[in-house]
C-alpha cells in the first residue's frame, strides 16, 4: 500500500481513538484493493455503508465514513473490495455493471488448451 495512504489512515485512527480510554477497542480502518479495478467506490462499518461521491478523492471519503463509523459506536470501517449485492441492484444488468469496470482491466491473456501445455 503506498505509504502516504498508510500514513493517513494512521492519523484518522490517531484522531478517532485520541479520546478512548485505553481498555477500550481501538477504531481500525481497513482499505482493501485490488478486488477489482478502478477506483474504490464503497465503505461498510457494521450495517452501515458509505459511498463515495464523483469528485471525492480518497482521502476525504475515508475521513468523511471513519468519522460517520466512529460517531456510530463502530469500531473498523473497511474501504474498498468487492461490492454487496445490494449495491449492485442499482444496475440493471450484468452488462451495465461491468461497463463502470471493464475499461479498467487490461487485455485478458488467450486461453490455454485443457492440460496447460
Amino acid at each position: 500500500m503506498r505509504t502516504r495512504i498508510k500514513a493517513l489512515l494512521a492519523a484518522i485512527e490517531r484522531k478517532l481513538n485520541a479520546k478512548r480510554h485505553s481498555t477500550d477497542k481501538a477504531f481500525r480502518i481497513l482499505i482493501v484493493e485490488g478486488g477489482l479495478p478502478g477506483p474504490i467506490n464503497w465503505a461498510y462499518a457494521g450495517a452501515m455503508r458509505w459511498k463515495r461521491e464523483a469528485d471525492e478523492d480518497l482521502e476525504a471519503f475515508t475521513k468523511r465514513a471513519a468519522a460517520a463509523a466512529h460517531a456510530a459506536g463502530e469500531m473498523a470501517l473497511t474501504v474498498g473490495g468487492l461490492p454487496r449485492s445490494d449495491e449492485l441492484a442499482g444496475f440493471h444488468t450484468f452488462e451495465e455493471w461491468w461497463s463502470t469496470i471493464a475499461p479498467h482491466y487490461s487485455d485478458v491473456p488467450p486461453e490455454q488448451s485443457s492440460g496447460g501445455r
